[in-house]
């Protein structure tokens, strides 16, 4: 009898072993992504700007496909095939890892396309028609898109694995880790890159990211293959409230409090990454860095900075709340962009490091604040209402990364000066963190829950008749 409990408490204890180990393997997930990310958003996207003269437009559009295809309803795709078949008894894992091939083997692929593209050095009023004519161009427009694809649908895959495996005393745990752990992934990855290419050849920028790929490939099958149960079923209640893509938007549309808090996130998720595409280009054009100057400034320090804010945000954030912690950030990344202009102005790198220090500060008390609003802003309903947030934050990344080359473009096509293109840029972002500051007072959890509650009822009477 003792043999046979001693056995049972062996097997609990494997079971609780395998469980812990499966957390851990889970946080790791989007570590690959921060490498392949940050190369993207920093290096590549600084080459194709200064070192390949490709419009700034042209370069910020390409990179902001990847958004695109979500606000085309690719997350709710994917979100609803997964949770309807299964491939090889498995619901999730076959998205994450189709997306996750797409993603590291489009990323391989991008420098060298980046080189192939004709259109560079062609003014604003002649990029179209050169656009028309490049195939090199419709080649790298193919791998970004291909990147998007596989970034939406194995994320979307990946955040169901959670909500299905990680018991709800544990999903924010396992949610802030791997957040965290993509953002760290993202500084340590860029410096290390910063570092190589301060001798900078093409050769070396496509090597980064083939090795930068095979790292992200690794990390991704170490951290899902084997993790979820065969043949599993959904918990009870998972798929109850899931509605289509236009389902979705009449919801929306029909819902004041849903619209309001949907119109919060786009500006306030516009703030908070507009910026990121643009400072890369801005150590360039402003202040005459070179590649591997950028690479190991910008994302280490204003990142660096994000990261440590993002921590201790997260640990007060049951004392300060969530509405008051975003506004403090907002607080700080006003003042922090307002002393990016001085810092351009009197072209001082040390005033510049400041900035980003507080701008850092800014950018990481209200990306936690509004992540976490987000996640608690769903009446009990997250595939719902998670999946708008989400549409909204990807058409909010969207415009301000296609925006700032658009804005980047214009004014120096009308000045013949880049200084007064990242200046309008920097007054748009205080703009829209003083907008996102005053909207913040007028949204009410409660109010939302109770309008929500209401409109659910009425969808699903619609849906029965």
């Amino acid at each position: 009898m003792l043999c046979i409990l001693h056995g049972e408490d062996d097997n609990q204890l494997f079971v609780s072993v395998m469980k812990r180990i499966n957390l851990i393997r889970l946080s790791l997930f989007q570590m690959g992504f921060g490498i392949m990310l940050g190369f993207l958003l920093d290096t590549l996207n600084r080459v194709m700007t200064t070192e390949l003269r490709i419009s700034a437009t042209i370069v910020f559009g390409l990179i902001s496909l990847k958004e695109l295809l979500a606000i085309f309803g690719v997350k709710v795709w994917a979100g609803n095939l997964s949770d309807r078949s299964q491939i090889f008894g498995l619901k999730r894992t076959p998205y994450i890892l189709l997306g996750l091939l797409c993603c590291v083997f489009s990323f391989m692929l991008a420098p060298a396309a980046a080189y192939e593209v004709k259109v560079a050095g062609v003014t604003f009023s002649e990029m179209l028609p050169a656009m028309m004519r490049d195939i090199g161009l419709l080649k790298l427009s193919l791998i970004f898109l291909v990147f998007g694809f596989g970034l939406q649908v194995a994320t979307t895959a990946y955040y169901a694995l959670l909500a299905d495996t990680v018991g709800e005393e544990n999903i924010g745990k396992v949610t802030g880790a791997s957040w965290t752990l993509m953002v760290l992934t993202t500084i340590v990855s860029t410096r290390i890159v910063g570092s190589y290419l301060d001798v900078f050849t093409p050769d070396r920028l496509i090597t980064v990211a083939e090795v930068g790929g095979f790292v992200a490939l690794g990390l991704g099958l170490l951290s899902v293959v084997g993790v979820e149960q065969r043949n599993a079923e959904i918990k009870e209640g998972k798929g109850k409230h899931a509605l289509s893509f236009s389902q979705s938007l009449q919801l929306l549309s029909s819902s004041p409090k849903t619209l309001l808090f949907a119109s919060y996130i786009f500006i306030s998720i516009f703030a908070l990454f507009a910026n990121e595409i643009v400072m890369d280009p801005f150590g360039a054009h402003v202040f005459g860095m070179p590649v591997g100057t950028t690479t190991k400034l910008f994302r280490p320090t204003m990142g660096g900075t994000q990261l440590i804010f993002m921590l201790i945000t997260g640990f007060l954030l049951s004392r300060i709340g969530q509405k008051r912690a975003a506004l403090i950030g907002n607080i700080f990344c006003i003042i922090g962009f307002a002393l990016l202009i001085v810092s351009a102005f009197i072209r001082d790198v040390e005033f510049l490091r400041i900035a980003l220090v507080v701008t850092g500060v800014g950018l990481g008390a209200s990306s936690v604040a509004n992540i976490s609003m987000m996640m608690s802003m769903t009446a009990g309903r997250s595939g719902v209402y998670i999946g708008l947030w989400g549409t909204a934050q990807s058409l909010a990344i969207f415009i301000g990364h296609l925006g700032a080359g658009v804005i980047i473009d214009l004014v120096y096509y009308f000045t013949r000066e880049y200084l007064w293109a990242y200046v309008a840029i920097f007054v748009i972002e205080i703009i829209a963190f003083a907008i996102a500051s005053f909207m913040i007072s007028h949204i009410s959890k409660e109010a939302f829950e109770a309008e929500s509650e209401a409109k659910m009822a009425e969808l699903a009477l619609a849906n029965n008749r």
